[in-house]
């Protein structure tokens, strides 16, 4: 090629990249462009002069995400917003290809192709116990739907899947540049495909001969979105009404309106044989004033259909306040009693009027199993999570309220945790995809808040936990990844002194 022909097909590698990883992350769904999109990316740096190509590579990431998160970022926060999370997320993605344009020539065989799925797999380190809004961005979201390769989460953490798919690129530009080698080339190839087929073998293996599969030991629960919050503002007058006396006799009767339909449904899906009802986040949205006695009346249900009843609140108080309400799921038991209270504690970034709750997951021994409950966000927090399942959780309740940018990804990245921490995930959304899923991610039941009219979720759950790898040993593997990346910089500093 002459040097005209090698820029447009360096500009086409770029562009191609962009479009494969935007468009496979966020609120969109290709999982294969995922794994192709850094294959691109990396022939474009490894082509480049190292900062050039880096710097293009930065940029062309930044794009890729702003593509797949813009508008969600811009929902958040605005424009500005939007703006530093792409150039954050576009540089700190950008270290894997640096790491691997710097390191790889330094080394010597099939083990240069480590040195970008081990910064990948670091990167991650770094993303899940940084980022003050969970571990969005996070490769492996993009391969729901795959459930054998989901399966290695439940060994490694998700960042098994993103590992893998950063092997894959530098093995295919190892085998590329080594083609000359044919017998080298396809040894290099072999062994990635070795331990490419071991994980859907597993993959397949756990969920074909899963024990759940044949206990047929399920309990009934109906999750139920009704009337929505923007219908509550309009009843109370106007969010501005509503904020500035939620008390008011327009705005508690309102409220009283919302919570007695969903009341009703409560009482109808008990009848129909649920033993459990969830509602979704900020259904229980009140004033401090009339909280009491409308949770009296949530005990009372219960009690009478002898049943667990989930109900997330949102208590608001007076706009004088410097936090207007605070965010909080209660589990009422058949003879009404609270067995447990747990305050959100994810998004307090983007969520600033929120009083945030304690970094921790709140769970109950039941005669049915141990049941976890968080709140939306706090799932995005594989950190925090991961204590459900070393405590045996064998079901989550985690209910939600997203919007239409964050639409399906965010119901997505909650059915991860359950893989990884070996329990059903139930997650009834508002503005969203309510999602009922076991151990292994199957998905039992669902429902599109926009493509329902009926938003009302049924389906019968597994309640026993299944251990996994990940709940024993917790997030070893990243620090592997971390330990082998020190590793091969240690064998690439010393290769450069010894050929100086």
């Amino acid at each position: 090629m002459n040097t005209q022909s090698n820029k447009l097909f360096s500009i086409l590698l770029l562009v191609a990249g962009i479009l494969m990883v935007g468009f496979s992350a966020g609120r969109w769904l290709a999982p294969l462009a995922a794994w192709i999109g850094p294959v691109l990316f990396m022939r474009f740096t490894r082509d480049q002069k190292a900062g050039r190509g880096i710097l293009f590579v930065v940029i062309a990431y930044t794009l890729a995400f702003l593509i797949a998160f813009g508008r969600m970022w811009l929902d958040m926060g605005g424009m500005g917003m939007a703006a530093a999370l792409g150039v954050l997320y576009g540089i700190l993605w950008g270290l894997g290809y640096l790491a691997d344009r710097l390191l790889s020539p330094q080394l010597r065989g099939f083990s240069s192709t480590l040195v970008y799925p081990f910064t990948v797999g670091t990167v991650e380190l770094i993303n899940n116990y940084t980022n003050p809004i969970g571990n969005w961005g996070a490769t492996g979201y993009t391969q729901y739907g795959n459930l054998p390769l989901m399966q290695l989460s439940s060994v490694t953490g998700m960042v098994g899947i993103t590992f893998l798919m950063g092997w894959f690129a530098s093995t295919l530009n190892w085998a590329w540049e080594n083609r000359g080698s044919r017998r080298e080339a396809f040894r290099g190839l072999s062994i990635f495909g070795a331990v490419f087929a071991l994980v859907f073998i597993y993959g397949f293996t756990r969920l074909n001969f899963s024990p759940l599969s044949e206990t047929g030991d399920t309990i009934r629960i109906a999750g139920i979105t009704n009337t929505s919050q923007l219908t509550l503002y309009e009843d109370a007058g106007g969010y501005a009404a509503w904020r500035e006396d939620p008390a008011s006799p327009l705005a508690s009767q309102a409220v009283l309106d919302r919570w007695e339909s969903y009341f009703a449904d409560t009482v109808r899906e008990a009848e129909a044989g649920a033993q459990l009802v969830l509602w979704n986040e900020i259904a229980g949205l009140t004033s401090d004033a009339d909280l009491p006695a409308l949770t009296a009346s949530a005990q009372e249900i219960a009690q009478q259909n002898s049943i667990y009843l989930a109900i997330p609140l949102a208590v608001f108080y007076p706009a004088k306040a410097e936090k207007l309400y605070e965010n909080t799921m209660l589990l009422i038991d058949p003879s009404g009693a609270i067995i447990l209270e747990h305050d959100k504690f994810g998004g307090a970034l983007v969520e600033y009027t929120r009083v945030p709750g304690e970094k921790i997951v709140d769970y109950v021994d039941t005669p049915l199993s141990m049941i976890a409950g968080v709140v939306c966000w706090d799932m995005d927090y594989p950190n925090v999570i991961q204590e459900a399942g070393q405590n045996g959780a064998g079901l989550m309740l985690a209910p939600g309220s997203d919007s239409i940018s964050q639409e399906p990804i965010h119901t997505y990245m909650a059915v991860f945790r359950g893989i990884e921490n070996g329990m059903s995930v139930v997650r009834q959304a508002e503005y969203g995809l309510s999602i009922a899923v076991d151990p292994y991610g199957r998905v039992l039941a669902q429902t599109d808040f926009y493509g329902a009219s009926d938003r009302t979720m049924v389906a019968q759950v597994p309640m026993k936990h299944v251990t996994t790898v990940y709940t024993l040993f917790g997030h070893y593997f990243e620090w592997v990844c971390l330990a082998g990346l020190l590793y091969l910089v240690a064998r690439a500093v010393l290769t450069r002194r010894q050929t100086n």
